[in-house]
């Protein structure tokens, strides 16, 4: 049942994922095929943004480009459908405010006095229009024209509503033109204040980087010197045993190090998003104080904006999901299982929340980082039919060429889900054998006791054996000479083990008293005697090596031989004999 349930969970993951991306990067397109007469309505039906309808008229601010303030209202007749071949020679409502937009704008770019200038309302072709000129430029630019739909709209006559605008246009224009060089000066006044402040800001963020720096060597050195703990030693155990102490006593120095670094780059990204903030800032103010010149001069900014908008909202986005987990595995404690254990338990929970937290962390990472790339596609105006073309690759990439990373993914959430093991654990795979360094939802890095570095694939693990899960025990076994008294060599080890275990030096290391568990096996090659000792997690090999050198030392006391097996040997008269049969066996009964 569980070999079923993951491998529906990994298809129904794949789709997910590939459903996910199609959706989120399409957009609506064209039908490659027309429905037939009758059905549906051509055209936009809707009118644009910034127009109004009323019926039979619709109706349109127009702004001033030296203020963005709104001058007045101009009104045209209802359009309902605005493809080209529907509209033809007729102008729109908001072809209109463009056109006048672009008139005003003109008239801006000329070099005329704006004392001199001189505003009209005439007459052309029968068409009351509002133009403008001065000595320098005599040729009247016409700026607008007044139609029965804008009188109806403004509930004017159309002579009076004209000269209404004339006015409003010429008061405007003079003003707006007298203070442009006042404005421009103090725009540079603020550019300039911008970037001394820009200079402050990044001289403090070299600083910080510098500190960093140092953090991080003193990072890299403490890591070295967790490896170099790792000394080699007799038994093949020890190397990854000693390399799991040293990991876990220097653990709190690099979680220190880790809160110092995560604080520092805090800063710097603070410290970044306010050099952006003030520019921002800036640019509003340069907006207050002269919409002309931000439209004008700075419009090529407009771009870069948004997408610097869409990366502070993601690394914000980013950095509050990952204080998020912090504060969720912090407080909340859905491993408590197995509270009835004393031995470890703290520190296991303590290390599996870091490796969870670290799982979550790249996966909304990876999530938020995927949104904000969409937003980016869509602040450049990337083309539809493209977006489309990306999505539908992403999503057969995914479906079809990523099942191998897919089923990572799948194994590692049950890996972490199950706990079956966790960063600081020692664990062997059959292929590999070590101490876990690092676990992602992906892959599983174990440091071996000659130091190498081993990269597991999680859909490669199909068998874990945690050696260091909650308690360890050292199960043991030594024979000695058939003719031994077993309850001799028994007590001997009982006192071995009890002398052990009141030691001060390794009490703290035995969770419960040791057990002789007695002989298990009696066979030519002597009695089998076994002792269980039940230790800390990874505190198996030290307590083992201990446990051994002193039953040595007790048995060469006690005169008690270690058990061998029966050999032949040739006499010195050259015919084959044998040892001499311990006592109490038959020589009928040696083995042949």
């Amino acid at each position: 049942m569980p070999t079923q349930f993951r491998r529906c969970l990994t298809i129904a993951l794949a789709f997910a994922i590939a459903l996910g991306c199609s959706l989120a990067v399409s957009q609506p397109s064209q039908a490659q095929f027309s429905l037939p007469d009758g059905f549906g309505v051509k055209g936009s039906v809707g009118p644009p943004q910034g127009v109004v309808r009323y019926g039979n008229l619709e109706a349109i601010a127009v702004e001033s480009p030296l203020s963005a303030t709104t001058l007045f209202t101009i009104a045209s007749p209802t359009v309902y459908d605005r493809s080209p071949d529907a509209v033809g020679d007729r102008q729109t409502v908001e072809q209109r405010a463009e056109e006048i937009q672009a008139k005003l704008l003109l008239l801006l770019k000329r070099p005329m006095n704006a004392e001199t200038l001189v505003f009209e309302v005439s007459q052309l072709n029968n068409v009351t229009v509002v133009d403008v000129r001065d000595n320098q430029f005599p040729r009247p630019l016409v700026l607008l024209s007044v139609t029965a739909f804008d009188a109806d709209f403004n509930g004017q006559p159309i002579d009076q509503l004209a000269a209404q605008w004339r006015n409003i246009l010429e008061g405007e224009l003079r003003n707006g033109l007298a203070k442009l060089p006042d404005d421009q000066r103090r725009v540079n006044h603020i550019l300039l204040g911008l970037l001394l402040l820009t200079v402050g800001l990044v001289a403090l963020k070299y600083g910080l980087w510098r500190r960093q720096k140092q953090l991080r060597r003193q990072k890299k050195a403490l890591r070295a010197a967790v490896s170099e703990a790792a000394a080699p030693a007799d038994l093949p155990n020890a190397p990854v045993a000693q390399a799991r102490t040293a990991f876990l006593q220097r653990l709190p120095q690099v979680f220190t190090l880790d809160r110092q670094l995560s604080a520092l780059d805090f800063l710097q990204w603070l410290l970044f998003w306010l050099m952006i903030s003030a520019w921002y800032i800036g640019f509003g103010w340069v907006a207050v104080v002269s919409a002309y010149l931000i439209r004008n001069q700075f419009s090529y900014l407009n771009v870069p904006l948004r997408l610097l908008l869409i990366w502070f909202f993601a690394g914000l986005a980013i950095r509050v999901s990952r204080r998020l987990i912090d504060i969720v595995l912090n407080r909340w404690k859905p491993f408590d299982r197995v509270d009835f254990f004393d031995f470890g338990d703290a520190q296991r929970r303590q290390l599996r929340s870091s490796t969870i937290a670290g799982a979550a962390k790249g996966l909304v990472t990876i999530a938020i980082a995927l949104s904000s790339l969409l937003s980016a596609l869509g602040a450049l105006g990337l083309p539809t039919a493209s977006v489309v073309a990306i999505g539908s690759l992403a999503g057969l990439a995914i479906t079809f060429g990523s099942q191998n990373l897919i089923k990572d993914l799948v194994n590692g959430f049950f890996i972490l889900a199950e706990d079956q093991y966790a960063i600081g654990d020692v664990i062997d795979l059959g292929a590999a054998k070590g101490l876990v360094e690092n676990l992602t939802m992906r892959v599983t890095q174990l440091r071996s006791g000659n130091g190498e570095l081993v990269t597991v694939p999680n859909s490669s693990i199909t068998q874990v054996k945690n050696l260091t899960r909650n308690w360890s025990r050292v199960e043991w076994a030594i024979d000695v000479a058939y003719h031994t008294d077993p309850d001799q060599a028994l007590a001997v080890l009982r006192e071995v083990a009890q002398t052990l275990y009141t030691d001060p030096n390794w009490r703290d290391k035995i969770l419960a008293e040791p057990t002789v568990l007695g002989i298990d096996n009696v066979s030519h090659s002597g009695l089998t005697l076994t002792t269980s000792i039940q230790t800390k997690p990874a505190e198996q090999w030290a307590v083992g090596r201990e446990f051994r050198l002193r039953v040595r030392r007790a048995l060469a006391e006690q005169d008690i031989e270690i058990g061998i097996p029966q050999t032949y040997s040739l006499g010195s008269s050259g015919k084959l004999g044998d040892r001499p049969a311990p006592e109490g066996i038959n020589s009928a009964n040696k083995p042949c």
